[in-house]
């Protein structure tokens, strides 16, 4: 196949995917005079309630169980399976599968379609919660790389290529290799030498693009699927445009077998897939297919024009291309907006927090030192103009006379495993104090949220550094999610099971 980016103004490919199968078909269903006596209950709506006041007939009326006419998603033979066809051709993969339980799915189904029992599967440490889950469901042996850690804008980067090789050279039994790209904050590392070295030692790539689903109709692409990897999951609701939960596994079968992916996700997402969610995703796929170079194109020169405008004469600091190329020789995705805020004396946190509150915008997310925007293919000068308008007006506000500086934004270290996070979720636990709990085996996750990364996993050995930064997180912005749920509180393994 030719790449997306040399056939997408083509007039045979855009006829093609400005076609919308399986919503088409909906749209259809919901307008013929049905009676049903099938689930849901709801009847299409039939009843006058709440939700049909608020979201609408229309709404109600689309949320249909499998049929013929809608075709099923764990055997697709008609308007799913061309929807997701469509989706395969925009993507330029040779699968692609709908997820109806976000892109946790897709990475589950990676790592069980990948690595079994005992089987080593190298990850980076600052990988998504799911990935934690898929070794523990497995029973697969993680080796942790570190990320490049960037201790100026207080954030992690993506894994080097020094550091997989050497993974590669140390684990010479190794299964697969996951990697996530971008990373939470848009670094892109040199993937494409990294699949190079993996598959030369016969180890399959599995990408967490969770925040790439626009990668490839962007004007310069540089997604995980032209680098060479074997299976991607992007979140198409993140920055592609479905509504939130539906995402799509990307994959070229050469070492990974489509009927058995298919079979593990059969395993693991529900029999009564959400309508809504599917179509959003042929809705959404259509969108960027069609219109996503044009829409970027004219996005990237709004873009630079607010990055000038938030940094002239200011103390902001945006994340750009040539910083993290010239500091960690890995590429940047523009739509990431990163801005470093420490230099006004505040933190992320607090410049979160006043955004939200004064002015009414709702960030990604925020850190120590930095908060991020997310710019998608819907953005408009007027929107980001509002947050360029915000942030100037903060610093002329309610900024302070000194920078801040703090350890804890840029610790980000590997802790020690002591049994596999398998072995740790089967064993026999307690509940303790985390302040107790130094030196103890971890049985818990804790996890900072967003972006979903774990300060310490089942199995790892908890350090003081551990309970450092979770008082960090929690203290100044609450965002540190508890299994046990319970604050302050971590379950830890017996010392019994030691």
């Amino acid at each position: 196949m030719q790449r997306v980016q040399n056939r997408v103004a083509t007039e045979e490919f855009l006829a093609t995917q400005d076609r919308m199968p399986l919503f088409e078909a909906l749209v259809n269903y919901t307008k013929q005079d049905v009676t049903p006596f099938d689930v849901p209950g709801h009847k299409m709506g039939l009843h006058e309630n709440p939700l049909k006041w608020t979201l609408g007939e229309m709404t109600l009326r689309m949320d249909v169980n499998s049929m013929k006419e809608l075709d099923l998603l764990s055997h697709p033979e008609s308007v799913i399976k061309e929807a997701q066809q469509l989706a395969a051709q925009a993507f330029n993969v040779d699968y692609t599968y709908f997820l109806v339980n976000g892109t946790t799915v897709g990475i589950l189904a990676m790592i069980l379609a990948t690595c079994k029992q005992g089987d080593t599967l190298i990850v980076p440490r600052n990988c998504h919660k799911s990935v934690m889950n898929g070794i523990i469901l497995s029973g697969a042996k993680p080796v942790f790389i570190q990320p490049e850690v960037d201790q100026h804008f207080g954030i992690a980067h993506g894994i080097s290529v020094e550091n997989v090789k050497a993974a590669l050279v140390e684990n010479p039994q190794a299964k697969a290799l996951l990697v996530t790209y971008p990373t939470y904050f848009g670094s892109m590392n040199q993937l494409q030498e990294i699949c190079k070295l993996a598959h030369e030692q016969n180890v399959t790539v599995i990408v967490d693009s969770a925040h790439g689903a626009h990668l490839t109709f962007l004007p310069d692409a540089n997604d995980a699927i032209s680098a060479g990897a074997d299976a991607v999951t992007v979140s198409m609701h993140k920055t592609g445009g479905s509504l939130t939960q539906s995402s799509l596994l990307l994959l070229q079968e050469k070492r990974i077998d489509s009927k058995h992916l298919q079979k593990v996700l059969n395993m693991l997402q529900t029999t009564s897939a959400n309508y809504l969610l599917m179509s959003s995703l042929d809705v959404a796929r259509r969108e960027l297919a069609v219109y996503g170079q044009q829409r970027y194109s004219q996005l990237k020169s709004i873009v630079d024009a607010a990055i000038e405008e938030i940094e002239n004469n200011s103390r902001y600091e945006v994340l750009k291309a040539e910083y993290v190329q010239k500091n960690f020789n890995q590429s940047y995705d523009w739509t990431k907006l990163v801005i470093r805020v420490n230099d006004l004396g505040l933190t992320g946190f607090e410049v979160y927090t006043i955004l939200k509150q004064q002015y009414g915008i709702q960030l990604e997310l925020a850190e120590g030192y930095a908060i991020m925007a997310v710019i998608s293919h819907v953005d408009t000068n007027e929107t980001i103009g509002k947050l360029v308008h915000a942030l100037k007006d903060i610093e002329l506000n309610h900024a302070k006379n000194d920078a801040i500086q703090s350890a804890y934004v840029t610790a980000n270290q590997i802790n020690k495993l002591a049994m596999t996070p398998q072995q740790a979720c089967h064993a026999e636990t307690e509940t303790i104090l985390i302040y107790d709990a130094v030196g103890r085996i971890s049985a818990d996750s804790l996890m900072i949220y967003p972006p979903g990364i774990p300060l310490i996993i089942p199995g790892e050995v908890i350090s003081e550094e551990v309970v450092e930064l979770y008082n960090f997180y929690f203290l100044n912005f609450g965002n540190v999610l508890f299994e046990t749920k319970e604050e302050n509180y971590i379950t830890v393994v017996r010392e019994t099971n030691k």
